[in-house]
């Protein structure tokens, strides 16, 4: 479907992602913000690239945690600028066991990891 213009390939992924994971976010939270958006059309963009990998021979669990690690890492890295830095207080994970600084924690490991596969099988779909 998008393999004459790898340009609009990477926008549609990023844009599915944006959408969906603030959609998650507004059916969870009640509330998104305009971050979160940019981080889940990452995530996808990461998501779509591993999965050509897969494709050529990486292994499906290793893709899910490597996934989730990403995810982990930049919402470490936004939430140090945003939420510490910046005091935009768009979450604070400070009140959740095995958490750091209040910006990553433990359960949402968990949590990408379940997305990651749920990105995969959607990066599958679209693709």
């Amino acid at each position: 479907m998008f393999h004459n213009n790898p340009l609009k390939k990477y926008f549609t992924v990023f844009i599915c992602g944006a959408l969906i994971y603030g959609l998650i976010e507004i059916s969870n939270r009640g509330f998104t913000h305009i971050s979160m958006g940019l981080l889940g059309g990452i995530s996808m963009i990461i998501i779509h690239i591993t999965n050509d990998m897969r494709r050529e021979g990486l292994n499906y669990f290793v893709q899910i945690g490597m996934i989730a690690l990403f995810i982990t890492s930049i919402e470490f890295v936004a939430g140090e600028i945003l939420n510490v830095q910046l005091k935009m207080n768009i979450w604070d994970y400070s009140a959740v066991p095995y958490n750091i600084d209040g910006q990553i924690c433990l359960p949402f490991v968990g949590i990408w990891l379940v997305l990651s596969a749920i990105g995969i099988a959607f990066d599958d779909f679209l693709i």
